[in-house]
Formats: C-alpha cells, sequence, structure tokens
C-alpha cells in the first residue's frame, strides 16, 4: 500500500509558531516543528497498530473545535469565555488569524463568547457557533479578510448548554444543533450559576401541534433566592417554565421558532431556520457519512437538579427529519425515563415532592410519537453513562487509514470523559468514565477502543511524566489522510464550574506508519 505524503506544512521543519494572544490574557500555544515531535510511548497509550500518535499544537487553553478548509489548512477556535481566539496553519506552515484580526477588536465586531460549539469551512467562509455577550446563540460566517457577518442569532443557549456542532449537509444548507438550558427540563439549584444572570432562561419545547401539554408534575425545590427578596423557602417550579413558577399546563412553541434540544438547518447565507428534529439534549456532535445521512451525538441527562435520572447514556444517533427524539420523557437511547434501571435514589428525588420519574408530556395531546418503536432506525450506538460523547468523524473510504474500515462503515468518536461530582450529586463513580476515543460499526452499533490510556481517566491523573489522552473534543480526518485529534487538556470540576487548566490543551496526529521494507 502507498502511503500518502505528509503535507508540507507538516513536513517542513518550522520554528514555533506562536499564536498572537492579547497581551497577558492566555499563554501561547506553538506549532512544534516536526523534529521535535515524538510519538507518544505505547507504553502508557494504546492506539492502532502500524500508526503513531505524535502531539503537533501545544499551549492551548479550553480549545473547542477544529476544521479543515478547501486549502488544506488547519483551522483550531481555542479560548475562554470572552478571549477566544480562532486561528489557522496554511499547508506551508504559516499561520493566520481569523477572529480577531490584530491585537484588539475592531469597532462594530460581534464578539464571540464561549462556548464554541462548533466550526466547520465551506461556501469560501469559516461557520463558527457560539454565544453573544448577553449569552444567546449564533452562527457567525468569517472570511479571510476579518469580516464577519451572523447568519442566525437568538437561539435560546443562556442555559446549561449552548449552540452545538455544526456541518454542510449535502443540500449546502448548515446543520447545528442547540442544547437544552436544563438537565431534565425543570430548573433547578443545579443551575443556579447562569440562575442568577438570567432568571426567566427555561427549555422551549417543540411540536407540531404549536404547543406542549403537561401532565401537572409540579417540583419542590429549595428557594436559593428567600433570604435576598423576602421569597418563600420553598419554590414551586414546572416544566418548561422559569425558575418558581409552574401555573401553565399548555406551553406554546416560542413564537420566533427556535426551540432548545433541537437540531436545525439554515441557507448559508442565512434567512429562515428550519427545525429538523427535536428532543435531543445535548447535540455535542454533528457528521454526514459519505451517502449523506447525518449522525448526532448526544449526552444523555445526568444524575442532578430537581429531576435526577440515573444511568442515561451517551448515544450516536441517525437523523431523521421531524422527528422527536424523546427528551425529557425518554433517555438518550429512547427508552421511557420511568423504567426502573433509570430511577435515582429515593433520597435525591423525594424532597422534590415526588418518590419516582415519570412523564411530563402528555405525548398524544402534543402530537409527539414516543421514539422507542423506532429504536432501530434512530440509534446507532450506545457509550456509557457520563462519558461525555463529543464530536465525531467518518474514516474515508480511501487514504492510509481506509484500512481500518475492514469493509465496515466506522466513525471515530470522541468521549470527553465525566463531570463528577456535580453530575452525579457527589455519589462516587466506580472509575473515570469516557477520556478516550472509540470507533463506531454505525451499521451493527458495535463500539471499540481506539485511543486510550492504558489505564482508565486522563493522563493527569496517571502520570505527569508521561504524554497521554486528557479531554478529547473533536477529531476530524484531514487532507493527508491522517487523523487529527482536539484535546481540551485538564479540566476539573469546582461545584457547576468547569476549572480548565490554562495552556494545558493540545492538536494530536494518528498517521499510519510508512510499510515496513522486507
Amino acid at each position: 500500500m502507498r502511503i500518502a505524503p505528509v503535507p508540507a506544512w507538516l513536513g517542513a521543519v518550522l520554528p514555533a509558531v506562536m499564536v498572537g494572544w492579547l497581551a497577558g490574557c492566555m499563554p501561547s500555544s506553538q506549532f512544534i516543528p516536526p523534529d521535535q515531535q515524538k510519538p507518544l510511548d505505547r507504553r502508557f497509550v494504546e492506539f492502532p497498530a502500524e500508526t503513531e500518535v505524535r502531539v503537533i499544537i501545544d499551549g492551548l487553553t479550553n480549545p473547542a473545535a477544529i476544521a479543515f478548509d478547501n486549502e488544506g489548512s488547519l483551522l483550531v477556535a481555542d479560548g475562554l469565555d470572552s478571549d477566544i481566539r480562532i486561528f489557522g496553519y496554511r499547508r506551508d506552515g504559516s499561520r493566520f488569524d481569523i477572529y480577531p484580526k490584530g491585537t484588539s477588536l475592531p469597532f462594530g465586531r460581534k464578539p464571540v463568547n464561549a462556548p464554541v460549539g462548533g466550526m466547520v469551512a465551506a461556501h469560501g467562509r469559516i461557520f463558527v457557533t457560539h454565544r453573544d455577550a448577553e449569552g444567546k446563540g449564533v452562527v457567525s460566517a468569517f472570511d479571510y479578510d476579518g469580516t464577519q457577518s451572523t447568519i442566525v442569532a437568538d437561539l435560546p443557549a443562556q442555559g446549561d448548554h449552548s449552540v452545538t456542532d455544526i456541518a454542510v449537509g449535502p443540500d449546502g444548507r448548515l446543520y447545528f444543533g442547540v442544547g437544552s438550558a436544563t438537565n431534565s427540563a425543570v430548573v433547578g439549584l443545579d443551575n443556579l450559576p447562569w440562575l442568577r444572570r438570567n432568571p426567566d432562561t427555561r427549555d422551549f419545547p417543540w411540536s407540531e401541534s404549536g404547543q406542549v401539554v403537561l401532565l401537572g408534575r409540579r417540583f419542590d425545590t429549595v428557594n436559593p433566592f428567600s433570604g435576598l427578596f423576602g421569597g418563600t423557602d420553598i419554590s414551586v417550579t414546572a416544566p418548561f417554565q422559569p425558575f418558581g413558577k409552574s401555573t401553565e399546563t399548555r406551553i406554546p412553541v416560542p413564537a420566533n421558532g427556535k426551540p432548545n434540544a433541537a437540531i436545525y438547518s439554515v441557507d448559508p447565507t442565512g434567512g429562515a431556520v428550519r427545525v429538523e428534529a427535536s428532543g435531543i439534549r445535548n447535540p455535542a456532535g454533528l457528521a454526514f457519512n459519505e451517502y449523506g445521512r447525518l449522525y448526532i451525538s448526544n449526552q444523555g441527562m445526568k444524575l442532578r437538579g430537581t429531576r435526577p435520572v440515573k444511568d442515561d447514556p451517551d448515544v450516536l444517533l441517525k437523523m431523521v427529519h421531524g422527528q422527536w427524539y424523546g427528551w425529557p420523557d425518554f433517555s438518550a437511547n429512547l427508552l421511557p425515563i420511568r423504567e426502573p434501571r433509570f430511577q435515582p435514589p429515593v433520597e435525591l428525588i423525594i424532597k422534590t415532592g415526588y418518590p419516582d420519574l415519570s412523564f411530563l408530556i402528555d405525548h398524544g395531546l402534543s402530537r409527539l410519537t414516543p421514539p422507542t418503536a423506532r429504536q432501530a432506525n434512530l440509534l446507532s450506538a450506545e457509550f456509557p453513562p457520563l462519558s461525555g460523547a463529543s464530536k465525531f468523524d467518518f474514516v474515508p473510504q480511501s487514504g492510509p487509514l481506509a484500512r481500518l474500515r475492514e469493509g465496515r462503515n466506522l466513525a471515530i468518536v470522541a468521549l470527553s470523559g465525566d463531570r463528577a461530582p456535580f453530575d452525579t450529586s457527589g455519589e462516587r463513580l466506580n472509575g473515570p468514565v469516557g477520556y478516550c476515543l472509540v470507533q463506531v460499526n454505525v451499521d451493527t452499533g458495535q463500539v471499540e477502543p481506539f485511543v486510550r490510556n492504558v489505564r482508565p481517566g486522563p493522563m493527569s491523573r496517571i502520570s505527569r511524566r508521561a504524554e497521554g489522552i486528557e479531554r478529547p473534543v473533536d477529531v476530524k480526518f484531514g487532507p493527508d489522510g491522517a487523523l487529527y485529534i482536539l484535546d481540551r487538556g485538564e479540566m476539573t470540576m469546582r461545584g457547576a464550574q468547569e476549572v480548565v487548566s490554562r495552556g494545558s490543551g493540545r492538536v494530536l496526529r494518528l498517521a499510519a506508519l510508512p510499510p515496513r521494507e522486507e
């Protein structure tokens, strides 16, 4: 087999290329010259035979997405809060800025706020999903000359999850996801960080009937604001309503046509959005396979908040237009949430006024068809609960890594790792979950390890002297046929807040080794 040559931008010996951060805001990232790149040691990391993995960019802080443009340049979105940087490396090794241009934000340019959900290059532009200064979701387009334009704005993104990944469909439209505001449709104390800023934030449902009819469940929660504003000690909150509100039993779909927990599409020049599917809690990754079928990675509900759910897995779904995928009444793998396997410990839920999980929505009156009967057509694969299913890519039919397919339709999925103890209400896990890449046969649902540390968990908890995997969040096959892995770096939970270790993010490259000479 002939191995494709490494492109010049990676193969040439380059000096370290420093990214132009604003002074004092971020540590500098750098491209590592090829003669200084060291392959990961198989004593610490497992990966496919006849391949090697090298770190090619390091020093990133909270990187969120990578992409390749039509010229073969590698694009990276990196940064915290309002200090987001989007930049690229050309094939010749030179670096260029996309956002912002220069060292200050030009007048009139709309800021890009974290989190960046996804990025894709198409139609000569770079499309990025993110929040604006008010926390609303946005899809922006960037030209290489620094011009920025808004494709979609005012998306419901002020809660737990924001706008997620973005992909270009075979019809040329942009497809993107918007996650839920809450864990399971009821605002609670686990939402306190954003609840203080945006007290009216809630989940917005979707139904072709124009409304969702509730079954009348109302949940008791300690009122964190009672001492400040003279309210009662207990707040009663109903699904799809702001914290402390419980009077509505019929929830209209949003007037602007923009629900939470949904997949959208839009023309790349902007215009009206189209809701393609709904009831998907956190559609973290989107990708089309070679036949034009859209797949979605979705993160299941967690054991936290007013309506905690136990052992809801993460999944890979097949997208069907108009389908309701069941959230918040069905698990990510499309089973009724009232089944015993999903019931939380009684002590976690009894204080809300109910001894168990049950449905929130009258599906018949809401004209929502439960997805369970179509599970075989909608569900492609399951991953362990809390594993953090993130972005993914399909193994190409040709190129140096095509041999991995062995006649199968394979996707490589990043599992970024658990967020315990926050997502477990303090319950101890039996061990770390995620922190690896897996390969998925999308036809059979078989999931196998692809790249992982030899011991479970992120390498920072295993050894400080070895290179390994921390929290992979994105993967893309490049024009050279290699797999590029975006590792977010070290992140721990401090209550509900994610604490990121600055400069610990990296891009790794998994490539086929040259054939051995006989």
